[in-house]
């Protein structure tokens, strides 16, 4: 395939770019509040990813997970996009809804299948340490770790699973300043 002949001045020097990829945040959202949501999108912004996507999971999936969660999936859709209104940024932020639709269990494997190709990369995903510490135990980790890197939040001070450090470069630990 030919490539498109583009006319530029001369010395002309593409621009770096300053932005990065998508930014996946799995959680229950079940305990957030406004300065939960501002420090993250606080972190995507100074990050400079381009896209933020919360992606809440139905309560049958944390159910399998053994993840405890009281609030309804709809009620958790809807106190995410009520505190997201109220927050200004220069990311785009999106709630992804998409496993409401299935009303099912969804293994997280097949939400991140989902996810990366709707949204583009490169794919930075942000989740628990409670998460995390489930995540690292699938199969598929070992796939995942390679195609996307990790942002561990420390929310329960659960400590993180030794299999993690065989990938200390894939992640980082990320204390947020306003309680996340």
């Amino acid at each position: 395939m030919a490539r498109e002949q583009i006319k530029v001045p001369f010395g002309y020097e593409q621009p770096a770019r300053s932005h990065k990829g998508s930014l996946l945040i799995f959680e229950t959202f079940e305990d957030w509040n406004e300065v939960d949501m501002r420090a993250m999108i606080d972190f995507a912004e100074a990050r400079k990813f381009v896209r933020a996507i919360f992606y809440p999971q139905h309560e049958e999936t944390l159910r399998r997970m053994g993840i405890p969660c009281e609030m309804p999936y709809y009620a958790r859709i809807k106190l995410l996009e009520s505190m997201l209104q109220e927050i200004q940024s220069n990311v785009t932020v999106d709630v992804d809804a998409w496993e409401g639709k299935r009303k099912k269990y969804t293994p997280l494997d097949t939400s991140l299948h989902f996810l990366t190709d709707k949204y583009h990369g490169p794919y930075f995903i942000a989740m628990s340490d409670r998460y995390m510490n489930l995540f690292v135990t699938y199969p598929s980790f070992k796939e995942w770790i390679k195609h996307a890197r990790f942002f561990i939040l420390p929310r329960f001070g659960v400590p993180l699973n030794q299999k993690l450090h065989d990938y200390a470069e894939r992640w980082e630990v990320v204390e947020m300043i306003n309680g996340v």
